[in-house]
């Protein structure tokens, strides 16, 4: 054959892939709908863009702790489709671990701002990423990432109060943020106004409220299930029952009265320890032979009867969940009364008439 007809060939075969509209550059064919379509196993770095909605959902646990699941959603029975399902969800089975590495690095981020935020040592562990879609109307396909984030939210004797790790949170019109917490608690504070309630969550809508500095923010408090009292407050629930608040009122006019009669000095404050034997150290076992309980009781007595929750904490060198625990199980066997001065707890002994 002569070379005039070897080109001819050529040309006639180059002619017959343009017309037949598959053009690939760099081994990725772009359907010629502006949809690029990602090979399984593909190249490039793993994206998970192009969604109809993100939604996050946290279950709060009453260790402070949370389980996350983030859950980007992409419309299938919708014409003006952004994204190739199919190719995305054998991307995401593919390369699992790219996508994983990925999301894992921006929540470390969001991670140690949160602590520098918050001032709690956090963590985030337990990664995991699976794809699923449905079949029914409205047909999605779904990629979901759930990881637990220790330490996320602040638990203080019975309340769990979550909101300031969220500060890189923001809402657009395609975002919902959900928020659930145990059965045994009911909610106190939601701020900003929940778009939706449940029984046990509050969830909020990005087409529907922007979130501004310091929210949300989400109050519980452990009531055995029962509901708080809202009384005439259509949106808001108390903080507390009016009764605990007239409670709290009287014992604080009890202190004071007790403050005046019995000199300047704040028996709170004093680091001396005090005992009826009059020596500086009571007959009791070594510390490392106590359980937590009679640590703390022993720490009580040592200040006189009272102290403050935060000098346990300081004292002992134990976590707030920690404490509160502890503190939780000594109040609930009667071995010690709690109540609140401000914004702070304080322990007491049950016989102390003071």
């Amino acid at each position: 054959m002569g070379t005039g007809y070897r080109v001819l060939v050529c040309t006639v075969l180059l002619l017959g892939c343009l017309v037949g509209g598959v053009i690939v550059v760099g081994g990725t064919p772009d359907t010629g709908d502006g949809v690029v379509d990602r090979p399984a196993g593909g190249q490039g770095e793993p994206s998970l863009s192009g969604y109809d909605e993100l939604r996050y959902e946290v279950e709060l646990r009453d260790d402070g702790s949370a389980s996350w699941t983030v859950e980007y959603r992409y419309r299938l029975d919708d014409d003006n489709e952004s994204v190739d399902w199919e190719a995305l969800q054998t991307d995401v089975e593919d390369r699992s671990d790219r996508y994983l590495e990925s999301f894992e690095s921006d929540v470390r981020a969001d991670v140690t701002e949160a602590e520098n935020e918050s001032g709690r040592e956090m963590f985030a562990s337990g990664f995991s990423i699976e794809t699923d879609e449905t079949s029914t109307a409205p047909e999605y396909g779904y990629v979901r990432i759930g990881f637990e984030w220790d330490s996320f939210a602040h638990v203080e004797l019975n309340r769990i109060e979550a909101g300031d790790a969220l500060g890189w949170l923001e809402l657009d019109e395609r975002v919902v943020f959900d928020v659930a917490w145990p059965e045994e608690y009911s909610e106190t504070t939601a701020e900003p106004t929940p778009d939706d309630r449940r029984e046990t969550a509050v969830i909020w809508h990005g087409e529907e409220t922007e979130f501004r500095d310091g929210e949300p923010r989400i109050e519980v408090m452990d009531t055995g299930g029962e509901p708080v009292d809202a009384g005439e407050q259509p949106d808001r629930f108390y903080t507390l029952p009016w009764l605990v608040v007239a409670g709290a009122v009287a014992l604080t006019v009890a202190g004071v009265g007790w403050w005046v009669t019995r000199g300047e000095e704040d028996p709170l404050e004093s680091t001396e320890p005090t005992h009826p034997e009059g020596g500086t150290e009571p007959d009791r076992p070594p510390p490392e032979l106590l359980s937590n309980e009679e640590r703390v009781l022993c720490l009580i007595e040592d200040r006189g009867g009272r102290i403050k929750q935060q000098e346990v904490v300081s004292e002992l060198e134990w976590t707030e969940a920690k404490t509160s625990q502890v503190v939780g199980q000594l109040r609930e066997d009667g071995e010690i009364e709690v109540f609140r001065i401000g914004r702070e707890n304080v322990l007491a002994l049950p016989d102390d008439d003071d």
